[in-house]
């Protein structure tokens, strides 16, 4: 019974590993019924993630208080180890830039000799009450549920499961980053490529100093949702 209880939980972890991508996609099927035009809903990409940031937050609180957990109380911070931690986050942030940036304006120059080319393919114009909304909704809702799915969720437990703890690491590291290839979803070779790959190397910091500074996770979390908050305002820029 022990046996085949740990090989349910096992397998309901994968199945959130994978949950995003494919809700991703879902809404967007969904989006594109509605408006009867899969590329008028490539454009209603911040829609989606925000539809999908719900839903994982609503699985990992069901989830967590499955396994007599609480779902909040990954995002407190440690007090004990205050000023190490916001020591260490800080040098972390310093560095980041580079690696959250770079990759983008290097794999556009590298497929379509053209940095633009990304943004013109994701950001178009959608309702401005729609943007006003998602404005604050995107990066509220990502920053409790995105992270938290690959980083307090999934990573410690494969690390229970697995022998190797760096592919514990690795598994989430990838996912979170592989992700993007359907959001949005854009039936072209060459964005699907740069998708899954902008954004590995910032994934790849994320998790390793994660795994070995677990406290980091709060700080993180706020860190994404004021990131993304920069890419929501992207389509003020488009509001006529």
């Amino acid at each position: 019974m022990i046996r085949q209880t740990n090989n349910l939980k096992g397998k309901y972890i994968y199945a959130i590993l994978v949950s995003r991508l494919l809700l991703f996609l879902l809404f967007q099927v969904v989006a594109a019924f509605f408006l009867k035009s899969w590329e008028a809903s490539e454009k209603y990409w911040l829609l989606t993630a925000t539809l999908t940031n719900i839903v994982s937050i609503a699985l990992l609180y069901f989830l967590f208080k499955r396994e007599g957990e609480s779902y909040l109380s990954i995002f407190r911070i440690n007090k004990s180890g205050l000023k190490k931690d916001i020591l260490v986050f800080i040098c972390i942030a310093l560095i980041s830039g580079p690696i959250v940036f770079a990759p983008g304006y290097f794999l556009s120059q590298f497929i379509w000799n053209d940095p633009n080319i990304p943004a013109e393919m994701m950001f178009g114009p959608i309702e401005s009450w729609l943007v006003y909304v998602l404005l604050i909704a995107f990066p509220l809702t990502i920053a409790f549920a995105e992270l938290a799915t690959y980083f307090a969720f999934i990573m410690p437990r494969l690390k229970r499961q697995m022998k190797s703890k760096w592919l514990a690491v690795l598994l989430p590291v990838l996912f979170l980053s592989i992700q993007h290839c359907t959001l949005p979803f854009i039936p072209n070779i060459d964005f699907i490529v740069y998708r899954i790959l902008v954004f590995l190397p910032f994934a790849l910091l994320i998790g390793i100093s994660i795994h070995y500074r677990p406290s980091l996770f709060p700080y993180f979390a706020v860190l994404h949702g004021i990131m993304d908050f920069g890419t929501a305002l992207m389509f003020l820029l488009e509001l006529k």
